[in-house]
């Protein structure tokens, strides 16, 4: 049987965690706009070539080794041109400008149970995306084919998991989490990250990890995204 860390042995108060990371990122998978999907595949080239800003922090803290919760959010403002966006026609959509940011926020509570093989952390939360994408479509002489499209679109999703974490030894962690749910639009998402951990000294340590996201949304009007985000990240912790 499992149990809980006892308030007699855990450190008596609370402790807490601020990573900044770094991820390269891929996007594959493909997008419905009013009616028109789109093929997406998007690497990390491509985002650092167009990126404006970007953004990458969690926050975690934890109570007597027993209750915790963690914030994690990333975003990106990406603005840049495309050629060629319909190469069937001669003269008829061939170019847009396009500016797109994407923010993602996961926010989860857990309880923590002590094993011989390591901790496992039971988590429930939600998984919020906000998506904004405005774009300008142009022929080859420049004249503007369509007024400027926007579309502004969030929505949440619940999700439930398990992360477990074990001790290889005094400097090296191993940790993998993964998650599964789904929204009110939501047919499923899903997340999973494992890497390993490295203390650098009592108060911080280097992360280098591999991260997946899925999600399969469509608000059955003008929006779907039907998406896989992954890659690998390497971020720095202090704790205090």
């Amino acid at each position: 049987m499992p149990a809980a860390a006892s308030p007699q042995t855990a450190t008596p108060h609370w402790q807490h965690s601020l990573e900044l990371y770094f991820m390269g990122l891929n996007i594959r998978g493909d997008s419905t706009i009013r009616n028109r999907t789109l093929d997406l595949d998007v690497d990390p080239k491509f985002i650092m070539d167009n990126l404006d800003i970007g953004a990458m922090a969690r926050w975690e803290s934890i109570y007597h080794q027993q209750w915790g919760f963690y914030l994690d959010y990333s975003f990106m403002e990406l603005s840049g041109e495309t050629d060629n966006l319909l190469s069937s026609t001669e003269n008829l959509v061939l170019k847009s400008d396009i500016d797109i940011r994407q923010g993602v926020l996961e926010a989860k509570g857990f309880k923590r149970y002590h094993y011989p093989f390591g901790t496992l952390d039971y988590m429930i939360g939600l998984r919020w995306w906000d998506n904004d994408i405005s774009a300008e479509f142009f022929r080859r002489d420049n004249q503007r084919i369509f007024d400027k499209f926007s579309l502004d679109e969030n929505w949440v999703d619940y999700v439930v998991g398990v992360r477990w974490i074990n001790a290889i030894n005094k400097h090296w962690l191993f940790h993998v989490s993964v998650d599964a749910g789904l929204g009110s639009d939501t047919d499923f998402t899903s997340a999973i990250q494992t890497g390993v951990r490295y203390r650098i000294n009592h108060w911080s340590d280097i992360n280098i990890a591999y991260k997946s996201t899925w999600v399969d949304y469509d608000n059955q009007d003008n929006f779907a995204y039907n998406t896989a985000s992954q890659g690998f990240l390497l971020g720095w912790t202090a704790h205090f």
